[in-house]
């Protein structure tokens, strides 16, 4: 009786990193109620609210270094108050589907660890991922890469077998400066017209689970 070869189907990657705000989630509205805290008690802090707001994407302690000089240390607190962020419809479904596929996950964020895991937790996604990269993880936030190079490495995978997701030019720019695939998110909020170009914008989280399946790559 004569043999007949399986074809099996494995993802091109091993692994997707995510970036938190604008990408997993809505965290705009604990921002916006933390500058108008700010601003309640100190009224003359409003003319660097706008600074803070044109850095998004940025660190925080950068944006409160900017709008605010000299007092980053004391603002923070204010932005790292528990106030759960807003998880971007379809995120979870596809998450789930990621794992079902045996894709490993992990996020890589400007935030600080502590709110980011915490804001995690509170959406309901915090059991997804196996790893989680926080800014007072590393010594050189994004664009640097080292952020991720931490997270693939506690991953186990290679750079070139991770796709990063994120929506700002740091997150572009900190992914191909480590050899991973970028994929930028647009459904937060459409990239400006100055934005990095990326061949690989997604409008909608279901593109991520189309996207990989398209790259599905044959063994025997």
């Amino acid at each position: 009786m004569k043999n007949r070869s399986r074809t099996r189907t494995t993802p091109a990657f091993d692994a997707v990193i995510w970036d938190y705000d604008g990408t997993l989630v809505d965290s705009r509205g604990a921002d916006e109620a933390a500058v108008a805290e700010l601003l309640a008690g100190d009224p003359g802090a409003a003319s660097g609210a706008e600074l803070f707001w044109a850095a998004e994407g940025r660190p925080i302690i950068e944006r409160l270094e900017l709008a605010w000089p000299g007092r980053a240390d004391e603002v923070l607190p204010l932005f790292d108050r528990r106030i759960s962020p807003i998880t971007f419809r379809g995120i979870p479904r596809v998450l789930t589907g990621l794992g079902r596929r045996r894709v490993r996950l992990a996020v890589v964020s400007s935030r600080r660890l502590e709110p980011l895991e915490w804001g995690l937790a509170a959406c309901g996604l915090r059991s997804h991922f196996e790893t989680v990269v926080g800014l007072d993880c590393v010594r050189r936030p994004k664009p640097d890469p080292e952020g991720l190079l931490l997270a693939a490495r506690r991953l186990g995978v290679a750079t070139t077998r991770a796709v990063y997701i994120g929506d700002r030019d740091v997150d572009v720019d900190a992914g191909r400066h480590c050899g991973m695939t970028v994929w930028r998110a647009t459904w937060g909020m459409p990239p400006s017209p100055e934005a990095t170009t990326s061949p690989r914008e997604l409008a909608s989280p279901a593109e991520v689970l189309a996207r990989l399946d398209g790259h599905i790559a044959e063994a025997g």
